[in-house]
């Protein structure tokens, strides 16, 4: 008696092929728009509405949305607000041969703590806006003149370089102060603010979406089992106010109470992380998770909360929002590198086309990623 095969019955002599992956709505619109692009289909270098792409396509406007973030974060695509969705190959119209001196500004705004120690989290971003900005600048032919300045002497390191008449723009990172930047732009000199926001008319913005991001990581909490989730802010509460916005929202959206008791201003030092855990710890209905105001934070309170033999995540979730790398960290992130690489962007438009260019608005969009900080809580802390 003849045996079969060993790859499929006897009457088929040919191997199993395995079945590809299906591939998802989002990838598929992704690829179409992808496509699109480098057909130049899109002469004008502005996409339509989300609502009328999404009605072309035969997809809902969220497929849209998720596909046109993964290539904006590629670099493919570009969104100001209020004026919609464009093309990499629209970002710079042309050669700037007019311009004889091809020379920005750019401005850190260094934090530190009171104790002297410097603000990890700050230097990481800082980092990879300013290697963005850096690299864009030198691929166009312009020089960026780098300077850092405390928070505190701000003023007049912006006084000093707004006297230098060879800059054809600046970029300031991380502070604003709308008295400071309305004499720049008496000046017409153009200017990008990264990491903070303005109402002062003709300074552009470039800043990732903190209020989204924090309602999403909620969102993500609750939607694995945790109804008490705590959040814990960095001590200068005046800095990025959307993120402790975002999660109110995210509570609210989530239907969890909220109590303020459960909201914690911290220093992202070790000393910090070693109070808030014993806060954190100290409460008698404690929090099942714990969601951080940066991936520094988020590492530091992990660390000591093993110091204390607490287990994360069997005993505690946490989650960061952003800044350094951390391994196996669950948390949002946002490509930093990009919006250095978009100021410098905006600065060569409004040069290109000084009369009719309008302020640009660009609201980075954050992208979760999965590690293994969070789980569902247990049924006893349910």
């Amino acid at each position: 008696m003849e045996k079969p095969a060993k790859n499929g019955p006897a009457s088929d002599n040919k191997s199993f092929e395995r079945l590809g992956r299906a591939v998802s709505l989002v990838a598929q619109v992704e690829q179409t728009l992808r496509d699109a692009i480098a057909d130049d289909r899109f002469p004008s270098g502005k996409l339509p509405p989300e609502v009328e792409l999404a009605e072309q396509l035969g997809v809902g406007r969220e497929t849209v949305r998720l596909a046109a973030e993964v290539l904006q974060r590629e670099g493919l695509l570009f969104k100001i607000r209020r004026r919609g969705t464009f093309t990499k190959s629209s970002q710079v119209p042309g050669e700037i041969k007019s311009i004889k001196t091809k020379l920005f500004g750019y401005l850190q705004a260094d934090f530190k703590e009171i104790n002297g120690q410097e603000e990890l989290a700050n230097q990481t971003i800082s980092g990879l806006i300013m290697h963005g900005a850096l690299s864009e600048a030198g691929k166009l032919g312009f020089r960026l003149e780098a300077h850092h300045s405390s928070h505190t002497g701000l003023r007049e390191a912006v006084q000093n370089l707004n006297e230098n008449k060879r800059l054809m723009g600046l970029i300031i990172v991380s502070y604003s102060e709308d008295k400071m930047l309305r004499r720049l732009t008496a000046r017409n000199l153009h200017t990008v603010l990264v990491d903070e926001d303005t109402k002062v008319p003709h300074v552009h913005t470039v800043r990732d979406d903190s209020f989204e991001g924090a309602r999403q990581a909620v969102l993500h909490l609750a939607g694995i089992g945790h109804k008490r989730i705590a959040y814990a802010h960095w001590s200068k509460d005046d800095i990025n106010r959307w993120r402790p916005m975002g999660y109110h929202r995210g509570m609210q959206d989530a239907g969890l109470r909220r109590l303020q008791k459960w909201e914690f201003l911290t220093e992202l030092t070790v000393e910090g992380a070693h109070n808030l855990v014993d806060k954190f710890l100290g409460m008698s209905q404690r929090p099942t998770a714990l969601y951080c105001f940066n991936n520094t934070l988020a590492n530091l309170a992990i660390q000591e909360f093993k110091r204390r033999k607490i287990k994360v995540p069997n005993q505690v979730s946490v989650m960061g929002a952003g800044g350094e790398e951390v391994p196996n960290l669950t948390c949002h992130q946002v490509d930093w590198n990009l919006m250095g690489r978009t100021a410098v962007q905006i600065l060569i438009r409004a040069l290109a086309d000084r009369e009719r260019h309008e302020t640009e608005h660009h609201l980075f969009p954050h992208s979760m990623r999965l590690g293994k900080t969070t789980a569902s809580p247990t049924k006893r802390d349910k």
